[in-house]
């Protein structure tokens, strides 16, 4: 029994440590994608389909250790639909199945997907239902980036059995140090209310440098870095989605 005493001290520590997971989103455009995706830690990037680099950045960011995502264009209450590939409130259950199946084949590695804008498309529970069955049947998660209060999708993706979570935090709605700085410490804090949290940022060179100075001082305060993936095998839907990924 004594010989059992360190892991189990191990153990303890490891369950309370509060956990974030940062999402860095719009991967596939910009210059500072790789110096994002060179960042230490367990971090989680979100491609975006139609980027010239979208391709080439998720396989550079699965050879770096990192998880990938798809991150999803949908239709916005601005109404502008004029980019390829978005989807939106005309279509059909068809070709939104479509597009998230040529959407994914653009993105290797990409274990789960967020939107990208979709302020009004995520408010109709029709077509977030054929979101989530493809998901369900490809066995990938969502997660909620909340571009809007009436957002429905999450619960509809509880509805069908695909684990999904919310986006708490994001850090860089106003492109300062000082706003991200503040806006990192209110995920810590959120993370440490309820045990976790999960935070959105993009890659802009103010970002980037908050990261930089800050994911280094979150051990000391109790909290851990891991991948939006680890919160979503935590839940009770995601055990559901494990086994029905397994059969």
């Amino acid at each position: 029994m004594l010989l059992l005493l360190p892991s189990l001290v191990k153990a303890q520590e490891v369950q309370q440590y509060a956990v974030i997971s940062i999402i860095i989103d719009d991967i596939g455009y910009h210059q500072l994608d790789r110096q994002m995706i060179e960042l230490p830690g367990k971090l989680t990037f979100a491609v975006l389909p139609n980027g010239p680099q979208a391709t080439k950045l998720a396989r550079y960011a699965h050879q770096q250790g990192k998880e990938v995502m798809l991150h999803m264009p949908m239709q916005s209450t601005l109404g502008l639909v004029a980019e390829v590939g978005v989807l939106n409130i005309d279509m059909q259950e068809s070709r939104v199945v479509e597009g998230l199946q040529r959407a994914f084949a653009k993105v290797p590695y990409a274990v789960g997907l967020n939107n990208h804008q979709g302020s009004l498309l995520t408010r109709h529970p029709g077509h977030m239902g054929w979101v989530m069955k493809e998901l369900f049947k490809q066995g990938y998660f969502f997660v909620d980036s909340r571009t809007s209060k009436q957002s429905v999708a999450e619960q509809v993706a509880n509805e069908q059995g695909v684990p999904a979570i919310r986006r708490d935090v994001f850090l860089d709605h106003e492109v300062d140090r000082l706003s991200i700085e503040k806006s990192f410490h209110r995920l810590l804090a959120i993370a440490l209310k309820k045990g976790h949290a999960v935070a959105i940022g993009h890659p802009y060179p103010e970002t980037l440098a908050v990261l930089q100075a800050l994911l280094p001082t979150i051990k000391d305060k109790g909290i851990r870095l891991e991948f939006i993936s680890y919160q979503l095998q935590k839940s009770e839907s995601g055990w559901a989605w494990n086994q029905h990924v397994r059969k």
